[in-house]
């Protein structure tokens, strides 16, 4: 049983940086202390390693080594990692440091801890399954949460001559019923104050209800680096080709190109193009590693073909040399800035997929002649992160698959308001023939009214924010009435034209949501729904109530009309509809494909 420490701090201890507690009586005088200033900031989704990792906007992806990129070459003589997204460990892997390593989710009074949603947690500490995280020096935890997701338990490992202590502030969350395995080698030795860990001892130290002051370093405030303004600068035209490219070419021909994109600052491509204007690709654009497009002063159009000339060379097939942008294996090209694609390859060589990621408050059009081309038997695949958005001039998308909670255009067709577009291949894991809710994902990703939050994950459990419930709503409104929805404006919220538009067309009123990033309930997601079609689209099918919907509940009206139309239904047994929870995003497939397909509705 874990004891409750009732210690008083003296007054000089609550002014230190970020103590977890006072000793114990049993602390060990080697117990390891936070003493190096050396901080960095890790966020696996958003990072990446070409950063500086000083700040949450400049956070690094991975730990790496002492000697690397990643974080861990941040604090190779020790220091702080703080998770200011999820820290995630993909492989066996061992961390070494002659210093002692604090990894915490608290820094300088700022509180990056996120723990939604609960089956897959925004700030935590995950391992993938089966895999192995093994602390060979001094490892502190503290203030961050640990996440078991896989049924594969997990384990942490501290190695003989190595020292893992667990703060008070630690959080176990668990997808599966089981935790992370804590395991303890002889020689090896745990300090724990906190957490909930399958603990393993095999003959090393482990002091449990310990808490101390650990750090007897100073946290400062961090400073946001602040992207350059490139407004002011006029749109130029700049030529890349790795191959037969130099940086040192003023890139204003193709016989002068430039090697690298680099940074707007330097004197590779995007130098000539900080205002915007072309990229002009006429041999290979290479991407040795991670890359961000950063937010340049205007639209960038980036093309194989310029003046009349195209540089699109397709041979060979394995490697095709020209208009063709190829990324180093498993790496990602980030885009920042509003862009344009038009008569480009993006081609897949290594075994590990590529990505194009489109970041928050960024725009990517793709137009004509974009293609993907592979040695391998898929293609690069489009993330689009919250807030970004992506508009397809072409109904067909060139990608492998799309990803992320950003908003996708398609162009409108003539085709009926909802038909379904593509085939479901049980392309989710977590979505298969034996769960209730197959059928409505199968239909709402057939439709086009619902997407993975990966190309192999739908998290069915997941919660849907009044933010993604609006954007649902126009989606399936505008294919409706053939309307179109405007892009966000640069440094307005990615859902404001949404809100806008469920406004203008009377889905709902202003201001009725005080918060679009909260989960929306079930109440309000009848409400929202029941008024995005013709009243004739809601024809009573059946009649009957939710005996847990009353008359005086704000939405009654609505959830009557859909549960008579056949659109929701109740808990099996009470019939209840629960307007006060939140809906998940299976529970949100029922409605989607209920209203686009009528024979599906309940009798």
């Amino acid at each position: 049983m874990k004891k409750l420490l009732s210690l008083v701090l003296c007054a000089w201890l609550a002014l230190t940086a970020l103590p977890f507690a006072v000793f114990a009586a049993d602390l060990p005088a080697d117990a390891p202390y936070v003493t190096n200033e050396s901080v960095v900031f890790m966020d696996y989704n958003n990072g990446t390693d070409a950063a500086t990792g000083s700040s949450a906007n400049t956070a690094k992806k991975g730990f790496g080594t002492t000697k690397g990129s990643g974080c861990v070459g941040a604090v190779a003589k020790g220091g702080t990692i703080v998770l200011s997204g999820k820290a995630y460990v993909g492989a066996n892997y061992k961390l070494k440091v002659p210093g002692t390593v604090l990894m915490t989710s608290k820094y300088a009074g700022i509180d990056y801890m996120q723990k939604e949603p609960a089956t897959n947690p925004g700030t935590a500490f995950k391992i993938k399954s089966g895999v192995t995280f093994t602390v060979q020096s001094n490892l502190i935890m503290d203030d961050m949460i640990v996440f078991q997701e896989a049924a594969e338990q997990t384990s942490i490992v501290v190695e003989s001559g190595a020292t893992l202590v667990v703060g008070k502030g630690v959080i176990n969350m668990t997808k599966t019923g089981t935790q992370v395995k804590l395991v303890v080698e002889a020689g090896g030795r745990a300090i724990i104050g906190g957490g909930d860990f399958d603990i393993e001892n095999n003959g090393g130290t482990v002091i449990t209800d310990c808490t101390y002051a650990y750090n007897k370093t100073k946290q400062q405030q961090t400073v946001v680096e602040e992207t350059t303004d490139y407004s002011g600068e006029a749109p130029g035209v700049s030529y890349i080709s790795y191959n037969q490219g130099n940086n040192q070419n003023s890139g204003t021909s193709v016989d002068q190109a430039k090697k690298q994109l680099l940074d707007p600052e330097s004197n590779g491509a995007l130098s000539l193009v900080r205002g915007g204007g072309t990229l002009v690709v006429a041999g290979r654009c290479y991407v040795g590693s991670d890359f961000t497009i950063p937010k340049l002063g205007s639209e960038l159009t980036i093309t194989g073909v310029y003046n009349g000339t195209s540089y699109i060379n397709r041979e060979p097939e394995d490697n095709p040399a020209g208009g063709a942008i190829k990324i180093i294996n498993g790496k990602t090209l980030t885009i920042a800035t509003d862009t344009r694609l038009e008569n480009i390859i993006f081609f897949q060589e290594g075994a590990s997929q590529n990505s194009i990621r489109v970041a928050a408050g960024a725009t990517l059009t793709v137009g004509e002649g974009v293609e993907c081309m592979t040695k391998q038997t898929f293609n690069v695949k489009l993330v689009v992160d919250a807030g970004g958005t992506v508009i397809f001039e072409s109904a067909e998308s060139p990608f492998e698959t799309i990803e992320g909670d950003g908003i996708v255009i398609m162009p409108e067709t003539d085709a009926p308001a909802f038909e379904a577009t593509r085939i479901y291949n049980n392309n989710f894991a977590d979505v298969t023939e034996n769960h209730w809710f197959y059928t409505y994902v199968k239909t709402a990703y057939e439709y086009t009214l619902a997407n993975g939050t990966s190309a192999t994950k739908f998290s069915p459990d997941g919660k849907f924010t009044v933010a993604q419930a609006l954007t649902a709503a126009v989606n399936i409104h505008k294919a409706y009435y053939g309307k179109t929805v405007r892009a966000a404006a640069a440094g307005e919220a990615w859902y404001a034209p949404y809100v806008e538009y469920c406004v203008q067309n009377g889905i709902i009123r202003n201001g009725q949501f005080a918060d679009v990033n909260v989960n929306i309930t079930r109440g309000d997601m009848a409400v929202v729904f029941a008024n995005i079609l013709p009243d004739s689209e809601y024809t009573a099918v059946r009649d009957g109530s939710n005996p847990d919907v009353t008359d005086s509940m704000p939405c009654a009206a609505a959830v009557q009309k859909l549960y008579r139309a056949g659109i929701v239904g109740g808990d099996a047994g009470t019939g209840n509809y629960r307007p006060g929870d939140a809906i998940s995003r299976s529970e949100a497939c029922v409605i989607f494909t209920r209203i686009a397909v009528a024979d599906m509705r309940a009798k």
